[in-house]
């Protein structure tokens, strides 16, 4: 995956210019017709692009929801790991297993990071443990 610099636009926006442009340049030969389709044709693809933007923001953002909720269940975990509970062998084994997959579900998270990054937005750092 290529990652996008923040100050460039993504593919879709120059794509969406371009398009534009050429619109711009059927009206001024005075083709209408062929002006009026393509209109019809970017409206209809660009509104459609909006909406999977918006989806992706929505879904790029489990991540942070994700990470901060492993703040707490991997911080908790290691307390008491660390306390008198922590020691008795049944309990023990239970909160390594809490620890275990909390890392699983923290490199899920990351990889919805990477794919943020890769699609031009900010990823944030991770605070869980």
């Amino acid at each position: 995956m290529t990652v996008q610099r923040r100050d460039e636009q993504a593919p879709w926006q120059v794509l969406h210019r371009t398009l534009e442009e050429h619109l711009e340049a059927l009206r001024a030969r005075g083709d209408a017709a062929a002006a009026a389709e393509l209109h019809t044709i970017v409206d209809r693809w660009w509104n459609e692009q909006q909406e999977w933007d918006a989806r992706m923001a929505d879904v790029l953002t489990v991540h942070h929801e994700i990470n901060n909720a492993l703040v707490g269940v991997r911080g908790n975990a290691q307390l008491l790991l660390m306390g008198p509970a922590g020691q008795m062998t049944g309990v023990r084994e239970r909160l390594e297993v809490v620890l275990r997959e909390s890392s699983r579900i923290q490199e899920a998270a990351g990889r919805l990071r990477e794919l943020k990054s890769s699609l031009g937005g900010q990823a944030p750092h991770s605070r869980a443990a």
